[in-house]
């Protein structure tokens, strides 16, 4: 039995990553208050927190000293309702919810009886130009000017995010080239415009483009340890994810452009940043399967078993290295791989109607054969 399903003109099973989401331009974190009457805390009334900027709203009710918390919300503009239990509106108005320094916690403190409402950061550090305790928010008309621009650009970005995401989520990469185009020249700092720039550019084949769209991404994304403190969605871990990812996908580019021994090397980033290598580990596999690579090929299988135990394919590949990398000379003895057959059932298992199934049977049947002949003594199949 020839094995001619061995390394057969195989293409490449490089993991095509689908694009990330990008995200508002909108800075977030957490909101405490308290809510009082003449100085007395209000207990069950609700909070309505309206964000006019980025279409968030908040319904809380205060526990019996008044306080009232919202993990996760963001900060800008906010329209503010006070409600009785019995439904009876307390107060109405406006405010602007900030934050500075670290962690990103904004505090606003609301007095219905005086229609009494302020917001301080955190630290407590008063701001030129923002509202201080116990007095609205009052601006210059220079200052109202500003808001209202800077307003309309934050407005203007969160359409061209939610115009690149639907495309991106859609796998409508053309669709995605030009609002991700006109997000880095708005924010040309911003890592994850340009990432997903790569993202596209990547799908659509322009590979040189996307090339240059990922060596941006990944010098203003700097440290992937080292977050903004402000940025309450972005942790550490989140980071290096998609720092990972990134460099996954940088590296299916250079697969694609031929150019292996900076595939290795975008892979290999991968796998030391990501906090779940899996697909960069899946995709050294493949690359130095496909250069024939065997004991390297097995080690980057090994590692990709280690973290996706269920991902067939890695059993395939790793099996049919540990055979062919046993194949002896023509009149030598075969001696059975050790993990082959191991690997090659593990694949069945997984997938018995897989892509592979067929051939992963054929190369079962020749180990079974050869063992058979290797404790007979008699000479391997043909």
């Amino acid at each position: 039995m020839k094995l001619f399903f061995l390394f057969c003109a195989l293409a490449a099973s490089l993991v095509a990553l689908a694009a990330a989401p990008v995200r508002a331009e909108t800075a977030s974190g957490q909101i405490k208050g308290t809510v009082t009457d003449t100085g007395s805390p209000l207990a069950g009334v609700e909070v309505r927190l309206a964000n006019v900027n980025a279409g968030r709203s908040f319904k809380i009710k205060t526990d019996e000293l008044g306080a009232f918390s919202v993990e996760t919300a963001p900060f800008g503009d906010y329209e503010v309702e006070i409600v009785s239990a019995g439904g009876e509106r307390l107060l109405t108005e406006q405010i602007t919810i900030y934050v500075s320094g670290s962690p990103a916690i904004a505090i606003v403190k609301i007095d219905v009886s005086e229609s009494k409402i302020s917001s301080l950061p955190s630290d407590q550090t008063p701001i030129p130009g923002q509202p201080v305790p116990g007095s609205k928010t009052k601006y210059t008309k220079q200052e109202i000017k500003d808001i209202k621009a800077k307003n309309e650009r934050t407005s203007e970005m969160n359409a061209l995010i939610l115009q690149a995401n639907g495309a991106l989520l859609n796998e409508n990469w053309r669709d995605a080239i030009a609002p991700l185009q006109q997000l880095t020249g708005m924010d040309p700092d911003n890592w994850e415009y340009f990432s997903g720039l790569g993202d596209a550019q990547y799908h659509l084949g322009q590979y040189q483009e996307a090339i240059g769209s990922y060596e941006i991404a990944l010098l203003l994304a700097g440290d992937p340890a080292t977050v903004n403190p402000n940025d309450a969605w972005m942790d550490a871990t989140k980071k290096k994810t998609r720092i990972g990812h990134l460099l996954v996908n940088e590296g299916n580019v250079y697969s694609a452009l031929h150019k292996t021994k900076e595939a290795l090397a975008a892979y290999n980033k991968s796998a030391a940043i990501d906090p779940e290598p899996k697909l960069a580990y899946f995709n050294l596999c493949v690359t130095q399967y496909n250069l024939k690579n065997v004991e390297d090929a097995v080690t980057a299988c090994d590692k990709a078993i280690a973290v996706d135990p269920g991902k067939a394919e890695t059993y395939f590949f790793k099996g049919s290295l540990l055979l062919y990398g046993n194949q002896p000379a023509p009149k030598e003895e075969l001696a059975v791989p050790a993990g082959a057959a191991e690997a090659l059932k593990k694949y069945l298992e997984l997938a018995p109607e897989g892509e592979h199934a067929g051939e992963v049977r054929q190369m079962l049947e020749y180990l079974a054969v050869s063992a058979k002949h290797a404790d007979s003594g008699s000479q391997r199949p043909q």
